[in-house]
């Protein structure tokens, strides 16, 4: 690991503090966390498992309208009834 010095912004530096705190981790963790995450891409090593396990997860719901009625209904054509054509 190579060591470096930052310049920041007062309130960047107050809000990495702040967070440093929260998760009990160095500041020097989230910044190289958020180099991970913007620059290199990288996803959480069990994203793939998270993805395929909230896929569906709402398919049994019947408080809500199955989205294929949802989306036929948002595509309808309202310029007739918008502008008083029969």
């Amino acid at each position: 690991m190579k060591r470096t010095q930052l310049y920041i912004e007062e309130d960047i530096f107050q809000t990495l503090q702040e967070i440093s705190h929260e998760q009990m981790v160095s500041i020097s963790e989230l910044v190289r966390k958020a180099i991970r995450k913007v620059y290199l891409k990288e996803r959480p090593a069990d994203a793939d498992v998270i993805l395929k396990k909230a896929a569906g997860i709402w398919k049994d719901r019947k408080d809500i309208p199955s989205i294929d009625e949802y989306v036929r209904e948002m595509r309808r054509d309202t310029r007739r009834e918008r502008f008083g054509i029969k």
